[in-house]
């Protein structure tokens, strides 16, 4: 059997990647995903890992490793993201052409992100009809944020180009982001 890519099935490596994150309930839910995918897909699918691009492990590095150790020759990363940002147009691409690196003689794939999709309508409007999440008022304590110090409720992402101090929760640019060269930059 062979994938659309022409690809021997039991030769082929499927890398689902996420984001990653710091809290390791995130991260379950990317191996609970490649779990599943590769449950469903067994027949088409025989080798899958879960990869988090970056903050959590397996990083991609060690999906494509576990892959080629399964027997893969070609890996197909399949991004868990909606759209084609810069983690898909360079990120993702820069970390899995420096795994495959490694491994001469293997070959690998970036897959279009999800993007716009009737699925994932379906999906939205199956969670808008759950309506299991709580109802707040405005100015109401949200409860997922019960155990959380109020200093630690905004937080970043690393590649933003603020700065969030925890103690007072000041944003400030950093001085080495994009935004920041541009306020050094001198005007005309």
């Amino acid at each position: 059997m062979t994938t659309n890519t022409g690809a021997d099935v039991s030769r082929t490596g499927i890398i689902i990647c996420d984001h990653g994150s710091r809290r390791a309930q995130s991260n379950d839910s990317l191996l609970d995903v490649a779990q599943r995918f590769a449950s469903r897909f067994d027949k088409d699918c025989r080798i899958v890992e879960p990869a988090h691009m970056e903050l959590a492990m397996p990083d991609i590095a060690a999906a494509y490793a576990a892959c080629v150790g399964r027997g893969a020759t070609h890996i197909v990363l399949l991004p868990l993201f909606l759209a084609k940002g810069k983690h898909w147009t360079r990120d993702i691409p820069s970390l899995a052409s420096q795994a495959a690196a490694k491994f001469p003689g293997t070959r690998y794939q970036i897959a279009e992100p999800l993007g716009m999709d009737e699925l994932l309508l379906d999906l939205l409007k199956k969670r808008l009809d759950a309506d299991d999440q709580p109802t707040l008022a405005s100015g109401e304590a949200d409860p997922r944020l019960d155990n959380v110090p109020s200093t630690q409720q905004r937080v970043q992402c690393s590649t933003c180009p603020f700065d969030l101090d925890t103690e007072s929760g000041e944003i400030a640019i950093k001085p080495d982001s994009v935004l920041g060269n541009l306020a050094t930059v001198p005007s005309n």
